[in-house]
């Protein structure tokens, strides 16, 4: 057989077919439906074992190829973004204003891993290489931390080694800590009333969120200058002239640590607590998520940057640049500038170059170890399990925000794909070698337990728990 590079180079007109059909799906996170249904039926034809509905939601699976040692994950995810609906232009124009669109690029994720693991499973079939190849199809990622549920369910404690990727602005290994985070609804029951006629009556559920709210605000000054609290007001209220009864408002509570996630969690409580006692109302809270910070693996590391470099990132066209040029023109003024504030001097200075190159042809230097970002990812919970490593390569023009229009615009057009097909020569490169070093999966797997015996492993789930996927649902319609 041919190499994993001239596979994928051979198959690519299939895998952005398949991306762009997932890009038009844009599926909400837990409803991911024709999206997980796509990728599996793949899978299926190509001849893996597929464990549907894993981890009590309906869009998780898992499919293995292969037998024996050692067992590499690569971690794939298919879900969309609320309201970021927009065509594959440089310009913003919604498809379906409010619906649904691929602001994160996963329809290029999960594509690549798919696309990845095939080429390893050629080679497996052809007796080139020997262990087993998992694909995880991880729903969720964007809200309800699918991969956390997974791990709680125990699905990766056979696992040697985990990889995957992201689509980004840039090339490089992902070395920085996320923030854990908890996920969590309260949930205000009042008493109704006439607003004007008898409000003495009424016991105001919005009340309770809004002094909630405000407890919070004034608990940002005592908290420590990593965490973060956001929020927002997911029920309140009928009329103005209707004491509202029931009023919910869902939270983010992020620290770089999950033991300090949890500590401030229970300030938060706190403050609910103390609401629910100023309005004479009863608070319900429900975690709907929940994600650890990262456990970083420096031998996986080392080993994603050197086949990014072996690799090269990809070439782009005129046409390609032009588009990019013109999304330039939609970021705000001081965008390049901003997008380089979490770069260390040296870091800085290499991208100085694409103030005029607008797409980023370089592999950056390893680099953010000991700094923590403001985001999450369930990709966090996975690393205290099995050794993990990540990396992301430019999907997109240099400062594209996430979570935006822009992106969306980016990841149904070439320029995403062949960010697409990057990562997934990058994945099936470092599988390759993984399946035929076993000292190296040692090392990533001995420097894994020197980290896990310094910390022990907490999920942020409850114990009692499941995917709250009707309650998503209930967002979803209220969206």
């Amino acid at each position: 057989m041919n190499s994993c590079i001239e596979w994928i180079d051979d198959n690519q007109s299939r895998f952005i077919e398949l991306s762009d059909q997932i890009w038009n799906f844009a599926e909400l996170g837990l409803f991911e439906y024709e999206s997980s249904k796509l990728l599996m039926e793949i899978l299926e034809i190509e001849g893996f074992t597929i464990e549907r509905e894993v981890a009590s939601m309906p869009t998780a699976f898992i499919a293995t190829f292969g037998s024996g040692k050692p067992i590499i994950a690569i971690l794939g995810e298919y879900d969309a973004l609320p309201g970021l609906s927009q065509d594959k232009i440089p310009r913003k124009q919604p498809i379906n204003k409010d619906m649904p669109g691929h602001g994160c690029g996963h329809n290029l994720f999960g594509v690549a891993c798919l696309t990845a693991v095939l080429a390893i499973k050629e080679k497996i079939k052809n007796e080139e290489l020997t262990g087993t190849i998992k694909f995880y199809g991880c729903p969720a990622e964007e809200n309800a931390n699918g991969k956390g549920w997974m791990v709680k369910e125990g699905l990766f404690d056979d696992v040697d080694i985990s990889l995957t990727w992201h689509p980004s602005d840039a090339n490089s290994v992902v070395s920085f800590n996320f923030q854990a985070i908890i996920d969590v609804l309260f949930k205000f029951q009042g008493q109704t009333a006439h607003a004007a006629g008898d409000p003495f009556n009424g016991r105001s559920a919005l009340d309770a969120v809004e002094l909630m709210n405000v407890g919070c605000n004034y608990l940002r000054e005592h908290i420590i200058p990593d965490a973060r609290l956001h929020y927002i007001i997911t029920k309140g209220g009928k009329a103005p002239n209707i004491v509202p009864e029931e009023a919910e408002v869902w939270y983010f509570v992020r620290a770089p640590r999950f033991e300090q996630v949890n500590d401030l969690y229970r300030r938060v409580l706190k403050v609910a607590n103390g609401a629910a006692m100023m309005t004479e109302t009863s608070l319900e809270p429900m975690i709907l998520g929940g994600a650890s910070n990262m456990l970083p693996n420096e031998t996986l590391e080392e080993l994603l940057h050197r086949k990014m470099t072996e690799v090269k990132p990809p070439i782009y066209s005129d046409e390609e640049i032009a588009f990019a040029n013109e999304i330039r023109s939609t970021f705000p003024e001081n965008y390049f500038d901003n997008a380089l504030t979490i770069y260390p001097q040296e870091i800085r200075e290499l991208t100085e170059q694409f103030r005029e190159n607008p797409l980023n042809n370089i592999v950056y230097p390893i680099f953010g170890r000991g700094i923590t970002l403001g985001g999450s990812t369930d990709v966090g919970d996975v690393t205290w399990v099995t050794p993990t490593a990540q990396f992301v390569t430019a999907c997109s023009t240099f400062g594209t925000p996430g979570h935006s229009w822009q992106m969306v615009a980016h990841c149904g057009m070439s320029i995403g794909h062949k960010g697409m097909f990057y990562a997934a020569k990058v994945l099936a490169e470092a599988t390759e070698e993984l399946m035929t070093n076993p000292e190296l999966v040692t090392k990533a797997k001995q420097e894994f337990q020197e980290r896990i015996s310094k910390t022990p492993y907490e999920s942020l789930l409850p114990k009692m728990s499941s995917p709250p996927i009707e309650h998503f649902r209930q967002i979803y319609d209220n969206i």
